[in-house]
């Protein structure tokens, strides 16, 4: 039984494993390098994931599901051609497909994965993926963040050097940074930080946001506004393919024609979209995200304490560092060309494997390397806080400081506020301000029978565990009685065990009449095309075999399947 990396992205994924002490990528089952990571359910109700998905956009927009990673860990309900699934549930239909062309590859069952996420992903984003992982069959031990696993390969092929290495990862749909320390075969990252809403997506709307405005200009009619509910919808995925086309193209050329034929009718006339974009047009419109990425960036150096010129090697990961501008930013920014020689789209898929061969010992100790990551944000609770004597909630009190090293436990003393307080309820957050309104909530912890005395009397001890997948665990004691409450920080926005085991087996069902359609698919498409050139006596014969085998489908039989497919084959050879 195999273990694989994967780099589960926002719009395209790509797994890998060990072949002969050195990472692999592993071609998907339509021989791509990476998956797009895209969902579609098709109109036989039959789960497609790839390119064959992707090009569903624009014709079935009901039935297809992108950028699923951005609600990854919230309680966001996806409507896909009449069903309703969880952001782990569409995920794990993508980690599904590429557990199964691993599989294909490796000619053994894949049951375990190193999955890997941005380094700025919340306590909620990172269970809600390694619940995807559960849905999709995969023991999930370990997560990664994505720069660390980028640094991880590229530290296999320089265990013998001595750097600072920044990686500056900008992705479909995230943003992360981190400094990483180079030694004696040692993977030590300094400092973390991002933006989980910052990627190549929204290079993209400022393209669609350019057409929609030039096109208003000259026809008076704003493309996704005016118009019908579905029109619009279909003109929003048109605008948006063609504007990662024009977007991928002036990463090598200097000026892209937008064209979109037949947009729309005005007064029975065909409308099209036919425009020019300049490079020079496109960064413009881009400045401002891209100078974002250098706060992120600042803010990693100045928590290291390390400065631009100590760093030796500055590495780019993720499609979107393709853009040339993006590679002159942080040539400017380190007075030096990042490294070219490492592929944008594979490293994170590479390191995550490579870690699966730290862990299964696929990679001997001699060439193995040792890895360690910190926490990417202050983690705390919510006090309250006597300022001139006057009790003042919503203060942040860190217990877990950013960039500390993980596995990292911490415990902090607090006590009863009020007279005859009976209960602690411990409100958990993450965040950089001082104030918890403008922190991320993660969840709450409440404790009750605390002894009934003036305040001040009873205390709580609060402990924070936070180990090395970036999973938050709290223990909470009476200092007076003992009492221990151990939690998981529970979120809303994460399936439960049980939603879990009912959707796996749903999931499951689903698959498998999925790949019986893939094998039986062509023969019953010709028996289609044929159907009309037959007499009226043939027809019938030919639709009784094809409700046979449909039916065969619906109940996931394969024997049946394999028996109806068979009979029709032979009829239409018979017949045509």
């Amino acid at each position: 039984m195999a273990i694989i990396g994967i780099d589960l992205g926002t719009t395209n994924s790509a797994v890998a494993y060990i072949k002969n002490e050195k990472p692999e990528i592993i071609e998907n089952r339509e021989g791509g390098r990476t998956t797009p990571s895209v969902f579609h359910v098709t109109k036989e109700g039959q789960i497609v994931v790839g390119n064959s998905a992707k090009s569903a956009i624009v014709s079935m927009p009901d039935h297809v599901v992108t950028e699923v990673k951005r609600f990854m860990g919230t309680d966001e309900k996806l409507n896909v051609a009449g069903e309703v699934y969880r952001p782990e549930e569409i995920s794990a239909n993508i980690l599904k497909e590429l557990k199964l062309s691993a599989a294909d590859k490796l000619g053994e069952e894949v049951t375990e994965a190193v999955i890997t996420v941005p380094a700025y992903f919340s306590d909620s984003q990172r269970k809600a993926t390694q619940k995807a992982g559960e849905l999709a069959g995969l023991k999930v031990d370990r997560i990664i963040n994505e720069p660390t696993a980028a640094a991880i390969a590229y530290g296999l092929d320089n265990m013998d050097k001595e750097q600072y290495i920044l990686v500056y990862d900008l992705g479909g749909g995230t943003f992360d940074v981190s400094v990483v320390e180079l030694f004696e075969g040692v993977v030590d990252v300094k400092a973390s930080g991002g933006n989980n809403t910052l990627g190549g997506m929204d290079f993209d709307q400022r393209i669609v946001e350019y057409i929609v405005e030039e096109f208003e200009k000259m026809h008076g009619i704003n493309l996704l506004k005016d118009g019908s509910a579905q029109e619009v919808v279909l003109r929003k995925n048109r605008l948006k393919e063609e504007a990662e086309r024009v977007k991928k193209l002036l990463s090598t050329q200097v000026s892209v024609n937008i064209s979109v034929p037949m947009i729309l009718l005005k007064d029975g006339m065909p409308l099209s979209v036919d425009l020019e974009l300049s490079r020079i047009d496109f960064e413009k419109m881009v400045d401002d995200l891209l100078s974002s990425t250098l706060i992120e960036v600042d803010k990693v150096l100045a928590d290291t304490g390390i400065g631009i010129y100590q760093i030796d090697e500055v590495l780019l990961v993720g499609g979107s560092t393709r853009i040339p501008s993006v590679q002159e930013l942080v040539e400017t920014k380190f007075k030096k060309a990042p490294r070219k020689d490492i592929n944008p789209d594979e490293a994170v898929a590479l390191g995550a494997a490579i870690q699966v061969g730290i862990k299964n010992e696929s990679i001997s100790s001699e060439n193995g390397l040792i890895v360690t990551d910190v926490a990417p944000y202050n983690l705390g609770i919510e006090i309250i806080k006597v300022i001139a004597g006057q009790k003042v909630p919503g203060y942040f009190d860190i217990i877990i400081n950013r960039n500390s090293t993980i596995p990292k436990s911490e415990t902090k003393f607090y006590h009863t506020v009020e007279d005859n307080q009976t209960s602690f309820n411990i409100q958990v957050f993450q965040g950089d301000a001082e104030k918890t309104v403008e922190n991320t909530f993660l969840g709450n912890i409440e404790i009750n029978g605390v002894p009934a005395n003036p305040a001040g009397q009873e205390g709580i001890e609060i402990t924070f565990h936070y180990d090395i997948n970036g999973n938050l665990k709290v223990t909470a004691k009476l200092t007076s009685t003992g009492k221990t409450v151990n939690a998981e920080i529970n979120n809303s926005g994460v399936m439960s065990d049980l939603e879990v085991s009912k959707s796996k087996q749903k999931m499951e069902q689903a698959w498998d009449q999925s790949e019986l359609y893939k094998d039986v698919k062509a023969v019953m498409y010709r028996a289609e095309k044929v159907r009309d050139e037959l007499d009226e006596g043939q027809q019938t014969i030919l639709d009784g075999i094809m409700n046979n085998l449909k039916g065969a489908l619906s109940r996931n039989d394969s024997q049946a399947v394999k028996q109806f497919e068979e009979q029709l084959t032979d009829y239409l050879m018979e017949v045509v």
